[in-house]
Order: C-alpha cells, then sequence, then structure tokens
C-alpha cells in the first residue's frame, strides 16, 4: 500500500470537512425550524420563556462551535500534512 501524498490527503480532508459542512447545513436548518414555531401560539408562560431563553443559549454555543469549523479543518489539514511529510521523510529513510 503507497503512502498517500500531500496534496491527496488535503483533498481527502476538505472532503471530509464538505460531508461536516453539509451535516451542519441540515442542522441549521432544522434548528431553524424549531425556532420558527417557538412563539406566543405554540406555548405561553414563565416555563415557557425559560426554555426559550436556554434554547437560545445553547444556539448561541452551537453555532460558535459550527463557526469555528473552517479555522479547524485549515489546522487539521495543515497538521496531517505535516505527519504526511514527517512519515515521507522516515520512510525515505530521511528521518
Amino acid at each position: 500500500m503507497g503512502i498517500p501524498n500531500e496534496d491527496r490527503l488535503e483533498n481527502l480532508c476538505r472532503t471530509d470537512m464538505e460531508k461536516i459542512e453539509a451535516d451542519v447545513s441540515d442542522v441549521r436548518a432544522a434548528l431553524k425550524k424549531v425556532h420558527d414555531v417557538m412563539g406566543a401560539k405554540t406555548w405561553v408562560g414563565a416555563t415557557a420563556d425559560a426554555w426559550a431563553t436556554d434554547f437560545d443559549g445553547r444556539m448561541i454555543s452551537l453555532n460558535r462551535l459550527f463557526d469555528s469549523f473552517p479555522a479547524e479543518e485549515q489546522a487539521l489539514i495543515a497538521k496531517a500534512q505535516k505527519d504526511q511529510a514527517a512519515s515521507d521523510r522516515k520512510y525515505h529513510g530521511h528521518a
């Protein structure tokens, strides 16, 4: 089995991240539907307000996580490239 080159490795990382981004988009769309049905016509009172406040707080945290993915993608690609280069040097006897 051959050692993948850095370009192939980067493409694999990008493909995986594209799948994650598509799933994140699906989750965001589903959560928007939940948010859209929240309101005075569905459930009212202190308990409903507390639930909505908790929901909004969790959505802020979740969106912050989702928004961190592009930078994390670049960090993972850089690490994978570094690890692959080290593996290539070791494989070719240039430890």
